[in-house]
C-alpha cells in the first residue's frame, strides 16, 4: 500500500458516524435523559445523560478535580503536554477554556514531542497544529532526534534483541524532554491528560514491578520533591475515563484520531490494561476503586518510602539533570545506543 492509500485509509478510519459512535457508547440505551427528558449518549450507575447534560457533566468534573487537588493558580504559567491524541487535546481545550473564564488564557502554552515513529505521530502533530491555531494557544516542539540523537524508530532497530521494550525507551526520553521543555518555556506546572485509566494501569505497574518508592510520585499533582530543575504535573482528566474522554471529543466535534501507538501492542503496560478493562466490563467501578484505594494510601506511602531514603536530589554526572545516580536513565540509555551502533 503507498502512502497516499494510507492517508486515505487513516482519514476514513477517522471518520465518526453514527454506528462508530453506537459501537463506541456501549451503554447507550434508548430511554430519556433523567433531567431534560432527551435521547441519552451516556449512561451512569445512577442516571442516563443527553449531548449536553454529559458535556456538563464531563466538564463540571474537570473544574471539581481542579479545585479539589488544588491544580492550577492565578499565577500559574501552564504548559499542556500534547501529542494530537484525544486525552492531550481534550485537556488542552478544557485548561484554556477555564483560564479564559479568568482572562488568563495568555498563560497557557502546548509542547509536542516528536518522537519519530513514521506515519503515525506526524498525523497527530498536523491536527495539533491547527487546533492549537483555533485556539490561539502557541505550540512548541522539541523531536527525539533533536534532544538524544535518535527517533524512535531508529533506537528501536538498534534495541533489537534486548530486554528493553519500546515503551522503556520512549518513557526515558519523553519524561526528560518534556521537563527541560516545560522548564525552557518558564512553566510553573506541566499539564499532562493522564486519565483514570492511565493511572490505574500506572499503579498496578508499579505493583507488579515492586516499585513502592514511584508510586509516591504519582496521583493528580505530581511531585513530591522541591526543585529548581523539577516541573510538578498535574492531570485534570484524573477522574475522568478514556471512554468519556472518547465520547466528549466526538460530541464536541474534535476531529482526532483514536489509533494507538505502534509501539504499545505486546507491552507489559498493554497487559495490564487488557486485564483491567475485562475487569471493568465484567464488574464495574474497578479503574476508579483502585485510583481511590490508592489516594487513600497515597500519604502513608510517602511517610514511609520518603522518610526512609530521603528526598535529597541529585544530579546526573553527564547532563547534570535530575537523577536517582550518578548517570540518568536517559544518558545511560543513549550511551547504549551509541556502543550498539557502533558494534
Amino acid at each position: 500500500m503507498d502512502r497516499t492509500k494510507k492517508e486515505r485509509k487513516r482519514i476514513k478510519n477517522y471518520t465518526l458516524t453514527p454506528k462508530k459512535l453506537n459501537k463506541l457508547n456501549s451503554t447507550l440505551i434508548f430511554m430519556t435523559c433523567k433531567h431534560c427528558q432527551e435521547n441519552p449518549v451516556y449512561k451512569l450507575p445512577n442516571k442516563t445523560l443527553c449531548r449536553g447534560c454529559f458535556i456538563k457533566y464531563f466538564e463540571n468534573k474537570v473544574i471539581k478535580t481542579i479545585r479539589k487537588f488544588k491544580l492550577i493558580e492565578l499565577e500559574d504559567n501552564l504548559v499542556v503536554a500534547t501529542s494530537g491524541g484525544k486525552d492531550s487535546i481534550t485537556v488542552l481545550y478544557l485548561v484554556h477554556k477555564y483560564l479564559s473564564r479568568k482572562n488568563l488564557q495568555k498563560n497557557i502554552s502546548a509542547l509536542v514531542i516528536d518522537e519519530g515513529i513514521d506515519d503515525y505521530r506526524e498525523h497527530t502533530i498536523k491536527f495539533l497544529e491547527g487546533f492549537c491555531e483555533k485556539l490561539d494557544v502557541k505550540l512548541h516542539k522539541i523531536t527525539y532526534k533533536d534532544k538524544f540523537g535518535y527517533t524512535l524508530d531508529e533506537a528501536i532497530k538498534l534495541l533489537k534483541g534486548t530486554n528493553i521494550s519500546a515503551c522503556n525507551i520512549c518513557g526515558t526520553f519523553r519524561r526528560q524532554a518534556l521537563n527541560i521543555g516545560a522548564r525552557e518555556l518558564g512553566a510553573t506546572k506541566l499539564v499532562t491528560g493522564h486519565n483514570v485509566d492511565d493511572e490505574s494501569q500506572n499503579i498496578l505497574l508499579n505493583i507488579f514491578k515492586n516499585n513502592f518508592k514511584i508510586l509516591t510520585r504519582l496521583g493528580p499533582n505530581n511531585g513530591v520533591v522541591g526543585d529548581d530543575k523539577f516541573i510538578p504535573r498535574i492531570k485534570p482528566l484524573y477522574m475522568l475515563s478514556e471512554k468519556e474522554i472518547r465520547l466528549y471529543t466526538i460530541l464536541k466535534g474534535f476531529d482526532v484520531g483514536y489509533d494507538e501507538c505502534p509501539y504499545s501492542r505486546g507491552s507489559f503496560r498493554g497487559e495490564i490494561g487488557s486485564m483491567v478493562n475485562k475487569l471493568e466490563s465484567d464488574v464495574g467501578g474497578v479503574k476508579s476503586s483502585i485510583v481511590k484505594f490508592y489516594l487513600e494510601s497515597k500519604e502513608d506511602l510517602q511517610k514511609k518510602y520518603l522518610e526512609e531514603e530521603g528526598t535529597d536530589v541529585t544530579y546526573c554526572s553527564k547532563c547534570n539533570e535530575p537523577s536517582q545516580r550518578e548517570i540518568c536513565n536517559t544518558c545511560a540509555m543513549q550511551e547504549l545506543l551509541e556502543k550498539l551502533k557502533k558494534d
